[in-house]
């Protein structure tokens, strides 16, 4: 077995900050509209409609407007998005493409 060189290693750690950073720009572009409390969906029903949409909960909170579900899909696959806080549907950033079929 070989040992790993300096130069591997850093090849690695460059690839976990690449993959790290491609994630948090993807939160950077979410943003929700703000609306009054009282017109906002309550933790409970958020979790509700993240359950009816077939995720498990793991950890939810607000974020830039919106509640962030991290949890995972039915498959077990973790996942992470963002509720509107008044109408309940999930938030896209605006550079966000349907995938090509």
């Amino acid at each position: 077995m070989k040992p790993i060189s300096a130069a591997m290693i850093a090849a690695m750690i460059a690839a976990v900050l690449a993959t790290a950073s491609g994630s948090s720009a993807f939160a950077d572009k979410v943003r929700c509209t703000a609306s009054p409390g009282s017109a906002s969906l309550p933790i409970e029903k958020a979790i509700e409609k993240s359950e009816s949409l077939g995720y498990a909960v793991r950890e939810i909170k607000r974020s830039k407007g919106c509640w962030k579900i991290e949890g995972h899909d039915r498959n077990g696959v973790s996942v992470e998005f963002y509720l509107d806080p008044v109408s309940g549907e999930i938030v896209k950033p605006a550079s966000w493409r349907a995938p090509a079929r």
